[in-house]
């Protein structure tokens, strides 16, 4: 193998029309800082006239151009490139060597962008990513940005399952979160959750893409229902079972809470303050085989002595943490015939908490057939929306909606490691 080819390899180069020289490496203080040269010329050779298709073509002097590269060594990196120029003699047109290792007229190669979007994809800033490549936080946004430039609004594909949700963007605007349940891929975010332009949004879509999702996951927000009747005639509305279990955990925690203020003589105040996670665990989960000393009693107990000890001569908290059980032991095993007879019962010495909490689970019934009987969660979702969180705190939060989309999608959408590497392609911005 020739020194030519050894340095385009160390380079991560293909052109073969890069030549250098004995001495193409040097050492130079830029920009106060220590970096590494390299010198090389690029002669394209070219023979005709891209305007005119003449012949007469003459060479026409150089022009050199420092462009930036990956690090080596720790240390910054420059191409310097001669490029060779040439001269049309019939129409006077000037001609510069051109190569696939920088765009025109850029200075950035496109082994930096890509390094940069593949530094993009973790939860870091952009201050850090253009500290390593040497280059301005706002050029990392720019080319985060390009990624998606070619990205259609008129969209003829959809996943089969999807699912919704919203994650704050800045304060009272709640954006619009479209994920594919499946494999975890963002979709595609929205400025807002307004119904209207959600309708609008999805009117982009053709008719078979829509006909073709079979089932939607979301979370306990009616307009969401509305949203989907109107635009997917044949999905199939799955209530994330999480937010279920939410639902009547927090009535539980609000009827303790109720009845650990009305507790006047103090007795079990600090019982139910300290053990409350007790209360809300399965009580199939419970340990009744360790006996240990506890904080707030005097003799050795297990889990579900404490949770006794706590409901006894407490009619109301006691019936609504049977009531509380069975609901989420019903979820649990995904038993829609044992849900709905306990929804259908009716209950006494309930709290008002829990009686709102059943009216509620009442109403979106239907749907939470279709909870129990698939296998779809929120999870993907709440993943997604939980590194949006991340990223906006670590950028201290983004006035541009359009440049926080792009991170987003670069992030949760194009770098998947399910994705296979033929399916990984892209034009470099």
């Amino acid at each position: 193998m020739s020194i030519n080819n050894c340095i385009l390899k160390t380079l991560n180069m293909k052109d073969k029309n890069i030549t250098f020289n004995e001495n193409f490496a040097c050492e130079e203080n830029i920009k106060g800082k220590r970096s590494l040269v390299y010198s090389g010329y690029l002669d394209e050779k070219i023979i005709e006239c891209p305007s005119c298709h003449s012949l007469n073509i003459i060479k026409f002097g150089t022009k050199t151009s420092d462009i930036k590269i990956p690090k080596i060594s720790e240390l910054n990196a420059y191409l310097r490139l001669r490029k060779q120029r040439y001269q049309c003699k019939h129409c006077m047109r000037q001609i510069t060597s051109s190569t696939n290792e920088v765009n025109y007229r850029c200075r950035i190669s496109n082994n930096t962008k890509l390094s940069i979007i593949n530094y993009s994809k973790e939860t870091i800033s952009f201050k850090l990513i253009s500290k390593i490549h040497n280059v301005s936080d706002m050029s990392v946004q720019r080319i985060n940005n390009k990624v998606y430039d070619n990205d259609k609004l008129y969209k003829h594909h959809l996943p089969t399952n999807m699912c919704f949700d919203e994650f704050h963007f800045k304060t009272r605007i709640m954006s619009f979160n479209i994920c594919d349940a499946d494999t975890g891929k963002t979709v595609d975010i929205l400025f807002d959750r307004k119904q209207d332009n959600l309708n609008k949004y999805f009117s982009y879509y053709s008719d078979i893409s829509k006909s073709c999702v079979e089932n939607i996951v979301i979370d306990m927000y009616k307009p969401y229902i509305s949203l989907v009747t109107d635009n997917f005639p044949n999905a199939n509305i799955i209530i994330d079972l999480f937010h279920l279990v939410q639902l009547i955990s927090k009535a539980m925690n609000k009827t303790r809470i109720k009845h650990m203020k009305n507790d006047k003589l103090k007795y079990n105040y600090n019982k139910m303050k300290r053990y409350w996670r007790l209360l809300l665990k399965s009580r199939f989960d419970l340990d009744t085989s360790v006996w240990k000393k506890y904080t707030c009693f005097s003799h050795l107990m297990t889990e579900v002595d404490v949770v006794e000890f706590i409901l006894r001569d407490n009619i109301e908290l006691s019936n609504t943490y049977h009531l509380y059980q069975e609901i989420l032991y019903a979820l649990q095993s995904r038993n829609y015939e044992l849900l709905s007879h306990l929804l259908d019962k009716e209950h006494t010495n309930i709290s008002s908490y829990l009686l709102t909490s059943i009216n509620t689970l009442i109403e979106f019934l239907p749907y939470i057939k279709n909870t129990l009987s698939s296998t779809l969660s929120n999870g993907v979702m709440e993943r997604n929306n939980n590194t949006i969180k991340l990223l906006k705190r670590i950028a201290f939060g983004f006035r541009n909606f359009i440049n926080f989309k792009a991170r987003i999608l670069v992030v949760t959408s194009l770098f998947r490691s399910h994705k296979k590497n033929s399916e990984f392609s892209f034009t470099i911005p």
